[in-house]
């Protein structure tokens, strides 16, 4: 019962966190309640079993969706601005670019 529970608890966050809040759409978290709640009643260990993998292997797919989205948005090359970019680039390789003199804020360097 237990494992039911954080599995349903994980998948109402990361439905929440995707889908619900981003827009203001709360049909997803509705649907997945209400199939915990028609599956509330199954007392087959067998069955628990099988629907508790099946809820595992939606949390991984949901998760490493995400997860994916987020990546792309953080590394594609065309949302990237050029100096962006560079400096990625010279971090990848363990080099670090110099910092540039702002005229409006000088530093003493370090």
């Amino acid at each position: 019962m237990s494992r039911s529970l954080s599995i349903y608890r994980q998948l109402l966050r990361e439905v929440n966190k995707q889908y619900t809040k981003g827009a203001s759409n709360p049909l997803f978290a509705q649907e997945l309640k209400s199939t915990y709640r028609n599956n509330q009643n199954i007392t087959d260990p067998s069955k628990i079993a099988l629907l508790n993998s099946k809820a595992e292997n939606l949390l991984t797919f949901l998760t490493s969706s995400r997860k994916h989205k987020e990546l792309r948005e953080m590394y594609s090359a065309i949302v990237l601005e050029q100096k962006k970019k560079i400096e990625l680039s010279a971090n990848r390789v363990g080099l670090n670019l110099p910092k540039e003199y702002d005229p409006s804020n000088p530093q003493p360097l370090n």
